[in-house]
């Protein structure tokens, strides 16, 4: 399973994978395998080599809420984005004063290019079609605007945070 994660406010790339024992993680292009065993609720012992680490995680609230995550006396803020939290924080965090870039929230497909540089869009309304995880997802403009720039041509295969467009918003557009 891959993931962004936000720790202590700086973006990393985050993977794992479950083995019998434990886990393979890798975090910021770093790899990991880890013998896991839960001492108690929240509560974690990974063995790394030769090293004993405990692990305590305070959730927020859902996989995908901030976290406090304690790895001995060190206190981590942790924020996991999976597809659909990225596109929701990228509503969230758009600029409605400037531009907008709409990013793929996943490794995908381009099927359609619903519309050209240029044109003007309503914020919600679709820009692209892509396919992930056998499912087709259109990616929506966060912003009312003018589409300054479609990086995307049908056929194409696009990474996870990859530009799709960027919308300018045009002044005394909502």
């Amino acid at each position: 399973m891959q993931y962004k994660a936000i720790i202590n406010g700086e973006t990393v790339e985050v993977a794992f994978e479950r083995t019998a024992t434990g886990i393979e993680a890798a975090v910021g292009g770093r790899k990991y395998s880890m013998d896991v065993s839960s001492v108690k609720p929240g509560v974690f012992l990974l063995n790394w080599g030769t090293r004993s680490i405990e692990v305590s995680v305070f959730p927020g609230g859902d996989i995908s809420s901030i976290s406090t995550v304690c790895i001995a006396s060190q206190r981590f803020s942790v924020e996991i984005l999976d597809g659909r939290r990225m596109m929701q924080r990228t509503v969230r965090n758009s600029d409605h004063g400037g531009a907008s870039e709409i990013r793929s929230p996943m490794p995908g497909k381009i099927v359609r290019v619903l519309l050209t540089a240029g044109a003007e869009v309503v914020a919600g309304q679709g820009i692209v079609v892509m396919e992930a995880m056998k499912m087709q997802n259109e990616m929506k403009s966060s912003i009312s605007g003018r589409i300054r720039k479609i990086e995307v041509v049908e056929g194409e295969t696009v990474r996870s945070g990859d530009l799709i467009a960027i919308v300018e918003a045009i002044p005394g557009s909502a």
